[in-house]
């Protein structure tokens, strides 16, 4: 069951989000794919292999050599939301928790989908796919799919992603807005998989990626913390001198940098979500960018 104190504020999701994101519209923000559709992109000379349907005749003619027509792909599309529900994500030292933030995120997905008359599916995985749900666009359909995500008790002690990437690729029949929440933390190098990059050929693939504050620095004082990995079980020292400090740092930010180039390489649009504060934020922020 839900706790209290996150239903009240999915219920405040529910009624504020859809009216901030409405005016930004999931469905209609500038697909970054080409594909069928309607908007026009660009014109380019005709290349053997290229679609002759879309050969535009009035262009051909002015220019003396054939012109093929590009356009965007359908901007009305489903959406899915791919949770990450490892143990990973139930580490929280401030406001709520990795797994609280996600839940407020994918509540805030799934509700203005259905505010723009969009339908939304839900996935959740640990080293394999937990649950999945059909896109629909009903409200009755987003709180059920809210409480079995709550309700489930994942026991894998691993991360692994390339499973939910599998499923995907099978299961998704027409381009989607595919949202991946999650800290990326695999253990199967998922960015560097040539399927994800043939997934997000496919869809269009967005990283929505928590960061707790605890996450991206040692804890203040003096002497030694002991620290426990939440998956493996594995226990470490670690001094809390300036030196190891700044080593921390260093390695916090050279691990947000290289996962900002693997998703440019993939290539998959992300956003990086504090669980300080409102981490829909960033969210209505990312869409905004991305609004035609």
């Amino acid at each position: 069951m839900i706790p209290e104190h996150v239903m009240k504020e999915l219920r405040y999701i529910e009624l504020q989000t859809a009216r901030k994101i409405r005016n930004q519209r999931v469905g209609t923000y500038q697909s970054p794919m080409r594909g069928p559709g309607f908007d026009f992109d660009e014109h380019q000379v005709y290349r053997p292999g290229d679609d002759v349907r879309r050969i535009d005749w009035n262009v051909t003619a002015r220019m003396d050599a054939p012109f093929v027509r590009h356009t965007h792909a359908e901007r009305e599309m489903n959406i899915m939301v791919a949770m990450d529900l490892s143990r990973s994500m139930s580490l929280g030292s401030t406001d709520h928790s990795k797994r609280e933030a996600l839940t407020y995120i994918t509540g805030s997905l799934l509700f203005s989908a259905i505010a723009d008359q969009i339908n939304a599916g839900f996935l959740a995985f640990t080293d394999r796919v937990l649950m999945s749900t059909t896109p629909k666009r009903t409200r009755a359909a987003a709180w059920k799919t809210l409480e079995q995500m709550w309700a489930l008790k994942p026991h894998s002690s691993k991360t692994l992603m390339l499973p939910m990437v599998r499923h995907l690729a099978l299961t998704l029949k027409r381009m989607s807005v595919v949202f991946i929440v999650s800290d990326f933390a695999t253990a199967d190098n998922a960015l560097e998989s040539p399927e994800l990059a043939q997934l997000a050929a496919k869809h269009d693939l967005v990283a929505i990626v928590p960061e707790d504050r605890d996450e991206a620095s040692l804890p203040s004082g003096s002497g030694y913390v002991q620290m426990r990995d939440v998956e493996s079980g594995r226990r470490l020292t670690v001094g809390l001198g300036r030196g190891t400090r700044s080593a921390y740092a260093a390695a916090v930010t050279g691990r947000r940098e290289s996962l900002s180039r693997a998703f440019y390489r993939v290539p998959m649009d992300h956003v990086f979500v504090p669980t300080t504060g409102s981490p829909v934020l960033p969210v209505l922020s990312l869409f905004a960018r991305r609004k035609a």
